[in-house]
């Protein structure tokens, strides 16, 4: 009920505002897709947009973690979730390309099962607009190298073969608040005064960054890097200017009660758990002070705007809770508290499963560039103490800014000297058959 629960009057209001400004090309893509839905026409595309109330895939499908070619989503026909599907009509992914194939392979098995008088139609005969574009970040395979990514990227799919492809071709983001000749201006590489990470600390947010009290100084800035390491040591030079109440959070790590025989290893201990770092759940020790952005790495409320990558900033702090202000989404500066959560790697990697009692937080004066990707900025700053590694990563970072004037790019060799060039990463073969 709470999913259908939308006021349509104020949606339809926005509705029509929304489609004055489209673009011709959108205008067309838009006519497309709504003649497709209205006439029943199955089929799947790929398009670009973002709605506001979305879930993430595996949240609302409830995929499983680690899909592969035979694997279900965990709802029924006759759960809750499966009768809520049944209602849909038109069903939105945005960002597909960063998914597995077998992400959209699930669902489409899954979909088959629920709509069973159409068990031979695409997705269940249900219409799938897939957004995205394939110059970002493929899906992220631990070990895996470049034809193992590309293989599971959703254009290796027997899906593919029935998308129609739709293409928007203007970059709204960098054309939404400039002119034609600003878009037209290179833009000049950061040469560095002082040490790397003071100087690209300086252009993005200022000398004066920790004395700021415009609640959206924060808002349209961040570092991007390739690495976690670059990452935290920015955050940490950055929390050290800032003169606030800091308080030092330490999780509690436990293996976790299913997983029996790692139960019975006491080389398992709370010391040795507390050392784990892997990607998705925060570090042991979590150094945060009041009035430094932050950014949840967990999905806690998504109708309340509360999902993984959501910046926000920190206004008080106490033992077992946060108080913050949302940065980002469409909850902008709604007062929102944040628990402390048992959390659990999804890394296959992992020879025992463990949990993690902490805040699903990091801070977030900088971030990854695959954190990165989909959000909209006015100052950027791109610190490359090593080239980007990954295909896509490259183009993410730079295509974050709305405007040129608010890219700024350090490029260091091994011993911090500065650099006019970088090297880019491009999988050319997963544009072959994207026509």
């Amino acid at each position: 009920m709470d999913e259908l629960n939308y006021n349509r009057e104020d949606l339809a209001k926005k509705h029509v505002g929304w489609k004055k400004m489209l673009t011709e090309e959108q205008k067309k893509i838009y006519d497309e897709i709504m003649e497709a839905v209205t006439n029943d026409k199955a089929s799947s595309g790929i398009a670009s947009l973002l709605l506001e109330g979305g879930r993430t895939a595996h949240s609302r499908f409830a995929l499983p973690l680690n899909p592969n070619e035979t694997s279900t989503c965990n709802m029924s026909q006759s759960s809750e979730l499966g009768a809520l599907v049944k209602e849909a009509k038109l069903i939105i992914w945005d960002e597909a390309p960063m998914m597995s194939k077998y992400c959209f392979e699930t669902l489409d098995r899954s979909l088959k099962d629920i709509m069973r008088y159409k068990e031979d139609k695409l997705f269940g005969g249900k219409f799938v607009l897939f957004g995205g574009d394939f110059r970002q970040i493929l899906p992220v395979i631990f070990g895996a190298g470049r034809q193992a990514i590309v293989n599971a990227s959703l254009n290796s799919s027997y899906l593919w073969n029935q998308c129609k492809v739709l293409r928007l071709t203007k970059n709204m983001r960098l054309l939404q608040d400039i002119g034609k000749q600003e878009a037209n201006i290179p833009q000049e590489l950061l040469i560095p005064d002082s040490s790397p990470l003071e100087s690209i600390i300086e252009a993005v947010y200022g000398k004066n960054f920790a004395t700021q009290k415009d609640p959206k100084f924060f808002q349209q800035r961040a570092i991007l890097c390739p690495t976690n390491e670059d990452i935290n040591s920015i955050n940490d030079v950055m929390l050290s200017s800032l003169n606030a109440e800091e308080r030092i959070y330490l999780s509690s790590d436990s293996i976790d009660p299913q997983d029996k025989r790692a139960l019975k290893n006491k080389v398992y201990s709370p010391d040795f758990l507390n050392t784990i770092k892997v990607s998705g759940i925060p570090y042991h020790r979590l150094r945060l002070k009041i009035g430094c952005p932050i950014m949840l790495m967990r999905n806690i409320d998504p109708h309340g705007g509360l999902m993984n990558g959501t910046r926000l900033k920190i206004t008080q702090m106490a033992d077992h809770v946060l108080q913050a202000r949302i940065l980002t989404g469409t909850r902008v500066g709604k007062i929102v508290l944040i628990p402390r959560m048992l959390i659990s790697p999804s890394d296959a990697r992992l020879p025992f499963k463990m949990r993690r009692r902490q805040f699903p937080v990091s801070v977030a004066f900088a971030m990854t560039i695959n954190k990165s990707q989909g959000q909209s900025l006015e100052n950027v700053g791109i610190y490359l103490s090593r080239p980007v590694f990954s295909h896509g990563q490259l183009y993410v970072a730079m295509s974050r800014v709305k405007s040129k004037f608010g890219l700024k790019m350090l490029i260091t060799d091994s011993e911090g000297k500065p650099q006019t060039k970088t090297t880019n990463v491009v999988f050319k073969e997963v544009f072959q058959n994207l026509h």
